[in-house]
């Protein structure tokens, strides 16, 4: 969690005690959640936690590379704790995501870096996220229809 207070600290956000809380969430769970389950679990120490209060504190910390934003389908927005921050530059890595449990892992490997031709497009960004199903739900779905 140190790294995450630095990571803030150099993007000049304070550390507020709902912070705080949110990445201690986020570490102590490792899977993605919703600004609205973030909000049910912060009721239980904070007498005042508005929605829209929740989703600045969610986007500020996605912003400064504590967090990353979950794409999903449709609308629904998640955030999950992004464990490779690096405080000399954004490490570059993906996420891949278990569609069973929420449970967040990173990729290291990656064919995109910038710069690189594909089709005739010079690579300039790229934003990759990867869905599947985690060892442990994995071996439950093995034993369940075993």
């Amino acid at each position: 969690m140190k790294e995450a207070y630095l990571l803030m600290r150099d993007a000049g956000l304070k550390l507020t005690p709902r912070r705080q809380a949110i990445i201690a969430m986020f570490s102590d769970s490792r899977v993605q959640l919703s600004p609205q389950e973030v909000q049910e679990r912060l009721k239980c120490q904070f007498i005042r936690c508005g929605l829209p209060g929740v989703y600045r504190n969610l986007e500020a910390l996605a912003d400064c590379g504590v967090l990353f934003r979950v794409v999903g389908f449709g609308r629904e927005r998640s955030y999950a704790l992004c464990c490779c921050s690096q405080r000399d530059g954004v490490h570059h890595h993906h996420h891949v995501i278990c569609i069973s449990c929420g449970l967040v892992g990173q990729v290291e490997s990656c064919a995109y870096q910038e710069g690189v031709v594909i089709e005739g497009f010079r690579v300039v960004s790229h934003v990759l996220q990867l869905r599947g199903i985690c060892a442990s739900c994995s071996s439950r779905e093995t034993e369940a229809s075993g």
